[in-house]
């Protein structure tokens, strides 16, 4: 199972990446491993308005051996992640890199797979097309992934989350009912074809 740190340590890898291959810099440091959205040694973090917390997930092991991919992060100029419910309203305006391919075309597949793994809740697979309708066998953006992932976790939610999901630090009430306070961080590569969304939940003000 992933600790919130080390969600947190991946999660902050993926994101200093992203900014350096993109040559992009940032107004604020990435995430602190510590607290989610506290601040560091006098400095504010990205989340230190919208404070969130990582939500636990068991870690799915691959079947077979393979070479994983780096994570796809998911942010905007002012959040270090996307709204869920913005992305199922299609409301990706902000979210950076919204137009560019996410998926190499080296022997890209018609589908991906998303895996859940929430601690406490049932495991989750579903299979997503990835390649763009418009363009045949190219990948499709970034903005249409948010999309799909949000439509796909929208319909977990509300047909698997039967019961309130309580940790030492989330709290979800059952069903699609807290799902405004959902945010999808990255996507962590899994197995050769799988993926899994790594979500936080935002602290009630």
């Amino acid at each position: 199972m992933w600790s919130a740190e080390e969600c947190l340590r991946s999660y902050q890898a993926a994101n200093e990446q992203y900014w350096n291959e993109h040559g992009l810099s940032m107004t604020h440091p990435s995430p602190s491993m510590g607290q989610s959205g506290a601040t560091t040694h006098g400095q504010p973090t990205l989340s230190a308005v919208t404070a969130f917390e990582v939500l636990p997930q068991h870690d799915y092991v691959a079947k077979r051996q393979f070479q994983p991919r780096p994570s796809i992060v998911f942010r905007t100029a002012t959040e270090p992640f996307i709204r869920l419910a913005d992305a199922l309203a299609g409301n990706i305006a902000g979210l950076l890199g919204r137009d560019e391919a996410v998926f190499s075309q080296a022997h890209l597949t018609q589908k991906q797979s998303l895996r859940l793994e929430i601690v406490g809740s049932r495991s989750y697979e579903r299979q997503i097309n990835v390649r763009s309708p418009a363009h045949g066998s190219s990948s499709i953006t970034k903005g249409r992934l948010a999309e799909k992932i949000a439509r796909e976790l929208f319909e977990y939610f509300a047909r698997y989350q039967v019961a309130p999901l309580v940790s030492s630090n989330v709290s979800l009430r059952q069903g699609t009912r807290d799902f405004g306070k959902l945010v999808l961080l990255e996507l962590r590569h899994v197995s050769k074809s799988s993926w899994q969304p790594i979500l936080g939940v935002l602290r009630s003000s």
